[in-house]
């Protein structure tokens, strides 16, 4: 069944928009709210109307972009924080972690570089870092098993792959995990808004997200993030950072309205003491919206329309002879990379037909989302078989 989509997404007019995995087409309601918010913003600080007029609304749909992000992974919004986009989420929930000499981190060589650059960053604590090779594009719950020991501290991985769209078996892998007392982190930010997610049930303990991409909160440079930490956890760690956010609210009001009285530091317990920096208020109103719409349309019927056209491509490609460097299995991605020859200079010949995807490792990768149809993956296999036809 094609699914009805319930907003305009102005980016997808007049081409083929199969790059939800670089940047996600904002719904023209969230355009909307985002040119509310800044005409708002220039009204006040030009001077019309009360100051504080205002504040509360908005303050209220930056909250609930929590509570919503909560509902998208089947966690609670205690377990939820804001945070400036993904590698600060992964920067924080490593930061707490006691690695030292003697100690590991697991990965994968499909972290995408951020990922990898924090799990290399470990080693200034002492901690070793070890590299688990893809097969095909391909990593196995066996691989983390023979990889991971009593050592291991974390073991942090993408869902999906970055460049494949390769899903992991988070569950095999958190069982792992909990065999030898690792904690395992997730950046899961080209999936949360595709994929139907359930942390908890998964065995995630640290998962975090940017917002610009599956979740269609806006443009890269005005996106924000979000970190969930499992509820079993919240007191255990304390991050390296502290802030305003770090002390209790009534500790707060005092220090800032009474008198100075912090002559000792006692933690605040809950998630809110991770958000060093929890503004970024127009971003947050802005997913709020996105996250709403596509909550709309069913979580469960956003990922099939994804994995129909998926599937519609994988069939098409297939037949005509391209190679995946993606799973053919649905249950095993949730987008997919082509292989190509001169594949940036394909890429180049797509876009200039109105077809944008990414090359990206020797292929093309694909990412729709749920305002794209089986007859556009139809049309791009056309395209693609037209750029690549030898001259």
């Amino acid at each position: 069944m094609v699914l009805k989509l319930k907003d305009e997404f102005p980016l997808t007019k007049g081409k083929i928009y199969f790059d939800t995995a670089v940047m996600g087409a904002c719904p023209a309601s969230t355009l909307a709210v985002m040119e509310e918010y800044v005409r708002d913003m220039t009204d006040r600080f030009r001077g019309k109307g009360d100051w504080r007029s205002g504040a509360e609304r908005w303050t209220e749909r930056r909250m609930n972009s929590k509570r919503l992000f909560a509902e998208f992974v089947g966690a609670s919004a205690e377990e939820v924080c804001f945070v400036p986009n993904a590698s600060t989420g992964v920067n924080t929930a490593l930061s707490m972690l006691p690695f030292r000499r003697g100690t590991n981190i697991v990965t994968t060589n499909l972290a995408f570089p951020m990922c990898a650059v924090a799990a290399l960053k470990q080693r200034e604590r002492g901690a070793k870092v070890k590299f688990i090779r893809n097969r095909r594009g391909v990593v196995t719950p066996e691989q983390f098993e023979k990889a991971v020991n009593d050592k291991t501290v974390a073991v942090m991985v993408d869902q999906p792959s970055w460049f494949n769209g390769f899903l992991l078996d988070l569950k095999a892998i958190s069982e792992t995990c909990r065999h030898h007392g690792a904690k395992l982190v997730v950046d899961a930010t080209q999936s949360v808004g595709s994929l139907v997610w359930d942390a908890p049930k998964w065995g995630v303990d640290f998962l975090t997200v940017s917002t610009y991409k599956w979740l269609l909160g806006g443009p890269y440079n005005q996106s924000a993030g979000f970190l969930y930490i499992a509820k079993r956890l919240m007191d255990e760690y304390q991050p390296a950072y502290v802030g305003g956010q770090t002390i209790t609210p009534e500790e707060n009001r005092v220090n800032t309205e009474d008198a100075f009285t912090l002559y000792d530091y006692k933690p605040r317990k809950g998630v809110g003491r991770l958000e060093i920096y929890p503004r970024s208020e127009a971003a947050y109103v802005a997913v709020e919206n996105s996250m709403r719409v596509l909550l709309s349309h069913g979580r469960r019927s956003v990922e099939r329309q994804v994995r129909d056209v998926d599937n519609r491509l994988v069939e098409l490609l297939t037949k005509h002879r391209f190679s995946l460097q993606t799973p053919k299995e649905e249950e095993k991605r949730i987008y997919l990379n082509v292989k190509v020859p001169d594949f940036k200079a394909v890429g180049e010949g797509l876009y200039q037909r109105g077809v944008v995807v990414s090359p990206r490792i020797g292929g093309l990768r694909i990412s729709p989302h749920l305002y794209n149809t089986e007859e556009e993956a139809e049309a791009f296999v056309k395209t693609l078989r037209e750029v690549t036809k030898p001259r």
